[in-house]
């Protein structure tokens, strides 16, 4: 599934099921083997849309949600960061989410969503950025390719069981802007 790097843009209201689309669909595809089949069945559009929506909805001068869209103009992949939530990272920005369908995965689309997003943070003023990323998430290794090194760790309950989550980071947003893969 090819993208267009010029049809990287900020997400609008009107991206809200789409990007609920991608989100669950990604989301399922990449933890059906980590999380518990509860957690999993909980995950559907509908409810993903709403919160979508009321994210979107409100304009933010600390958040960002980008939307990649293919040959035809449907959306194939999302990010989104803005302020670093927790204070406890040693980081000023943070990368909330990113997620592609699975046909977009391994053809660059991901490590431009995520320097966009680097970009954008910048633009807010800030230098770095962490993201949090289940120990178990396959895809953890596409952090590291990108120069992320684990800067923290916690728990986290879903389903009634317990998950470690890692959190990577950037102490340059400009150096993952450049960093070769």
């Amino acid at each position: 599934m090819p993208f267009d790097e010029s049809c990287i843009r900020p997400a609008t209201v009107d991206d809200a099921r789409p990007i609920a689309e991608v989100h669950v669909a990604s989301w399922k595809r990449t933890y059906h083997a980590i999380l518990p089949a509860s957690v999993l069945e909980d995950a559907f559009a509908d409810k993903w849309e709403t919160s979508w929506k009321e994210r979107l909805a409100v304009a933010r001068a600390d958040a960002i949600t980008l939307v990649a869209c293919g040959a035809a103009g449907e959306v194939i992949g999302f990010a989104s960061g803005g302020a670093e939530r927790t204070g406890s990272l040693g980081c000023d920005g943070e990368l909330y989410a990113i997620y592609l369908l699975e046909a977009a995965r391994g053809q660059g689309l991901g490590t431009v969503l995520v320097r966009r997003i680097a970009g954008q943070l910048q633009s807010m003023g800030l230098s770095s950025m962490a993201v949090w990323v289940l120990d178990l998430n396959p895809y953890q290794k596409f952090y590291e390719a990108l120069g992320g090194a684990v800067i923290g760790e916690k728990t986290m309950q879903r389903g009634g069981e317990s998950f470690v989550a890692l959190a990577y980071g950037w102490k340059d947003l400009g150096r993952l802007q450049r960093t070769k893969i």
